[in-house]
């Protein structure tokens, strides 16, 4: 899995070590309720597994539906005009991916035909595994369930 990842790298992909901070509630009802503050390290190996695989379903489902001609929320990225190398000042990690997040073209999204997601580094992507259940996403799920 690991080298897929290097692979879409030298597609365009960019490589982030993102950690994110999480809060968790484990009592909400009790008076005073016990917090829990933690980070969630996302190049953790499983994490970055079940990432992979996420991008993989997108992708796959994305071709999928550009190959059937089923009209799916294809969500693209353009390539930022910025180098990566102008971050180079910051320090390798969470710091310098934070700061490229940040400078980042926004996503866009098309209904009728598939767009390169140069952020991934993938010719079309659909986002179909979200866990938290978009909209988008049940709507993608539909579109392609209409196509049996």
């Amino acid at each position: 899995m690991l080298g897929e990842a290097k692979m879409m790298v030298g597609k365009g992909a960019i490589d982030m070590a993102m950690i994110e901070p999480r809060i968790k509630v484990l009592n909400p009802d009790d008076p005073e309720p016990s917090i829990n503050l933690y980070v969630e390290d996302q190049s953790d190996p499983a994490m970055r597994l079940v990432s992979e695989m996420m991008i993989l379903c997108g992708e796959v489902v994305a071709t999928f539906g550009s190959i059937n001609n089923i009209h799916l929320p294809y969500r693209g990225q353009t390539k930022s005009s910025i180098s990566v190398s102008a971050f180079d000042h910051l320090p390798e990690g969470p710091a310098r991916s934070s700061a490229f997040v940040r400078a980042m073209r926004a996503a866009e999204m098309e209904f009728k035909r598939p767009i390169r997601h140069a952020v991934l580094g993938v010719p079309c992507y659909v986002q179909f595994t979200s866990p938290i259940r978009r909209y988008v996403d049940l709507l993608a799920h539909y579109q392609a369930c209409l196509f049996r």
